[in-house]
């Protein structure tokens, strides 16, 4: 049996995230703007609440301007090998800059996968630690977390906005 997953609140310029973390590996396994036991669901894993020091300081260098914090936090998500692919370009976007769908599906050597990409984004249960709000449609700033005008595209434009300032 597994250990329970660590996790934590975190106060954020864009809403409290919720993450779990694996204590095996110290890998983020899910973040989420909510509450604890809404990403718990996500897993479906037993967890503790015990912060983690590491991610508290990625999550203050992030909103102080400083994506590097992040980027250094390891991720574990279940994921087909071009999903692992394309959240791994996703996380070499810098900090406060955008690419697009298309953009991603060439970094990962599938220039037709575009779709993909967008389904890739949607499945990231790791966001901010893989920046998904950071791809983009080539039209605009396209979905987040549903249709176009939900609230989860108003927290993209939120990130972003508080990444580009």
């Amino acid at each position: 049996m597994p250990s329970p997953l660590h996790a934590g609140m975190y106060a954020t310029p864009v809403g409290d995230l919720a993450v779990l973390v694996d204590p095996t590996s110290g890998a983020v396994v899910c973040s989420h703007f909510g509450t604890l036991g809404e990403a718990a669901r996500e897993l479906g894993q037993a967890w503790v609440e015990l912060p983690d020091a590491r991610v508290a300081a990625a999550l203050t260098a992030w909103a102080a301007g400083d994506g590097l914090g992040l980027a250094a936090i390891p991720v574990n998500q279940p994921g087909t090998a071009l999903q692992q692919s394309i959240w791994a370009a996703i996380r070499e976007v810098p900090l406060g800059e955008t690419a697009t769908y298309g953009d991603i599906a060439l970094e990962v050597g599938r220039p037709r996968a575009a779709r993909a990409v967008g389904t890739a984004c949607a499945r990231n249960v790791t966001m901010p630690f893989t920046p998904c709000h950071r791809i983009v449609s080539a039209a605009g700033i396209g979905g987040f977390g549903g249709s176009p005008m939900s609230a989860g595209t108003l927290l993209k434009h939120r990130m972003l906005a508080m990444e580009r300032a």
